[in-house]
């Protein structure tokens, strides 16, 4: 009678462990959960293989379900390790191929089970006892045993460690799991210490899946697998940044261990159960934030081993479904080093405009001069020798060259300034651009190139003065370097809606479709040579298009091969008043 309710209690635990594999299985894609359902079915064979063993009765039946069950154990602790060291986060110790041969290692040893009537490696004495199978283990097979039980106390404190670290709500049932699953390995132990008790103790071994039903229901409970309280232990103690977690009454409910050590230097030796208020008396802002629950950003600074250091504290509210307040999550980053960044970067910024500013002023100035000279030469060339002339003729373009360049240069500096300011007035547009054309009458001159100012006197522009001229000094000077000897360059303006759109057209090489398409872009920092060989740097263009888009006009260009070019820019016009013009 005994023996028979003994099969019907482990045939039940075989059943109860198979419930327990369909429930894992529909979780087998979350951490670890692969390496355990491998525990499970070892578990599920070794049941088998006992209830075998105890319903046959000649001594190598015995032995072939006695290496079944025995196998089916060993396999289980490589399965088990994994487990652990997945679920801790430690499987990069491992690689996909020694966790290969980590379960290999333990197969390999479980076949020497199978061949042990020649080699003698795993049992010295096999007997039959009162109808049960007694071996007497050897040696080595005793050797390996502790190693397994080694291995499997590291696996169990690392577990023990691990679920020490987690939520308070989870930790005390994490604890039960753990307690409950240990039963198999004490009952291991026992009966590598005291052989002669296995004919009990390997069916209360089986008995073991009803506690395993247990921790099913505790998992159940607490839904483990489906919040998944470990994952999100790993994700919110490796990061970086301390995280805080208060009730919608103000209490401190979670943190990660970064917050932890934050908030010990502060002072805080625990801040679990903490009214929030206290934790924050010196951040009203951030205190603010919690308290009311809403969704915010908030700097602060503290100090920490002497030292004043920055943070950004984003601030997110929780909410159920219904969307009523639950309570709080602050996230702390540390900004210090950025801020310091930011501090060097400002100071290196200023430097920077200020020797800009030295330099540019020390190099424009004695080039002004030197222009101012060459034209004055250049005026009363015809008094000198041919030889002198030509080199009056050479130091002049190159010295205008440069100053364009120089100017060009300083001007597109000023327009990447954040605090460049234009001063925008009304201002004739047609005196500006004489203003130009004579500036230019020189190098205009020397290739006979006549520049028309076709503008209707009392055309007028809301801009800035020195920006407009610099635009069209700009475009006339590309226009004259492009047009060939005894060409023209006209200059036209045309009211159209609130703007005025003026163009400068010359009757030089022109340019192909992809030249025009690139005329304006940041990355066309190089200039083609001009019809004489005129060189430039290409950043005439580029400044003058930042002006017009800072004046809050546009500008683009049409052009042919052979035909000239044309490039257009606009500018606000005169604010009309309608009345009087009705």
């Amino acid at each position: 009678m005994a023996t028979t309710m003994q099969l019907v209690l482990m045939i039940a635990s075989v059943i109860l462990m198979c419930i327990i594999f369909v429930f894992l299985y529909r979780f087998r894609k979350e951490r670890g959960i692969g390496y355990l359902i491998g525990v499970i079915v070892c578990r599920m064979i070794y049941a088998t293989g006992v209830i075998l063993e105890n319903s046959s009765d000649a001594l190598m039946e015995k032995l072939v379900f006695r290496n079944i069950h025995q196998t089916a154990v060993n396999l289980m602790v490589p399965f088990f390790v994994l487990f652990v060291l997945e679920l801790v986060a430690y499987d990069k110790l491992l690689r996909t191929r020694g966790k290969i041969l980590f379960i290999l290692a333990f197969a390999l040893w479980s076949m020497l089970m199978w061949f042990d009537s020649d080699l003698h490696v795993i049992y010295r004495r096999i007997e039959l006892h009162n109808g049960h199978l007694l071996a007497t283990k050897s040696i080595y097979s005793i050797t390996f045993s502790m190693i397994c039980c080694s291995i499997l106390v590291v696996s169990f404190y690392l577990l023990f460690q691990y679920i020490r670290n987690i939520r308070k709500d989870l930790r005390n049932p994490g604890m039960w799991v753990l307690f409950l699953i240990s039963f198999s390995f004490m009952i291991e132990i026992v009966k590598l210490v005291r052989p002669e008790w296995s004919p009990w103790l390997i069916p209360m071994s089986v008995y073991c899946s009803f506690l395993g039903m247990l921790v099913l229901i505790i998992i159940l409970r607490y839904k483990f697998f489906s919040l998944v309280p470990f994952a999100r232990n790993i994700v919110l103690d490796t990061l970086q940044e301390s995280i805080l977690i208060a009730n919608a009454s103000g209490k401190v409910i979670d943190s990660n261990q970064q917050a932890l050590h934050w908030f010990s230097k502060l002072g805080h030796a625990s801040i679990s159960g903490r009214n929030i208020s206290e934790l924050l008396a010196q951040w009203p802002d951030w205190n603010a934030l919690c308290q009311s629950m809403q969704q915010g950003n908030v700097e602060i600074d503290a100090w920490l081993d002497g030292e004043r250091k920055m943070y950004s504290v984003n601030v997110y509210p929780l909410h159920t479904l219904r969307r009523q307040g639950q309570g709080s999550i602050s996230l702390i980053f540390d900004i210090t080093e950025k801020q310091r960044h930011l501090e060097q970067s400002a100071q290196l910024n200023q430097l920077k405009d200020q020797l800009f500013t030295i330099v540019s002023h020390d190099i424009r100035s004695p080039l002004a001069l030197q222009f101012q000279l060459i034209e004055l030469l250049e005026e009363d060339r015809d008094r000198l020798d041919t030889d002198h002339r030509e080199i009056v003729g050479m130091l002049g373009g190159q010295i205008r060259n440069t100053l364009g360049m120089a100017t060009n240069l300083l001007e597109w500096f000023r327009s990447q300034r954040e605090d460049m300011a234009l001063r925008p007035q009304l201002v004739e547009l047609s005196e500006v651009v004489e203003d130009c054309c004579h500036a230019l009458h020189i190098k205009s001159e020397g290739k006979q190139i006549r520049m028309h100012n076709n503008i209707a006197s009392g055309t007028r522009v809301y801009a800035d003065r020195e920006a407009l001229g610099l635009i069209i000094r700009n475009l006339l000077s590309n226009a004259v370097k492009f047009t060939g000897l005894g060409g023209s360059v006209h200059v036209h303006a045309q009211l159209s809606g609130d703007m005025v759109v003026v163009s400068v057209r010359d009757n030089g090489m022109g340019m192909e479709e992809e030249q025009v398409r690139r005329l304006f872009s940041e990355k066309q920092l190089h200039s083609l040579p001009g019809t004489r060989g005129e060189k430039g740097a290409g950043l005439g263009l580029l400044v003058s298009r930042q002006f017009v888009q800072r004046s809050g006009g546009s500008i683009w260009a049409e052009s042919k091969i052979g035909q000239g070019s044309v490039v257009y820019f606009t500018m606000r016009g005169e604010p009309r008043d309608e009345s009087s013009h009705s």
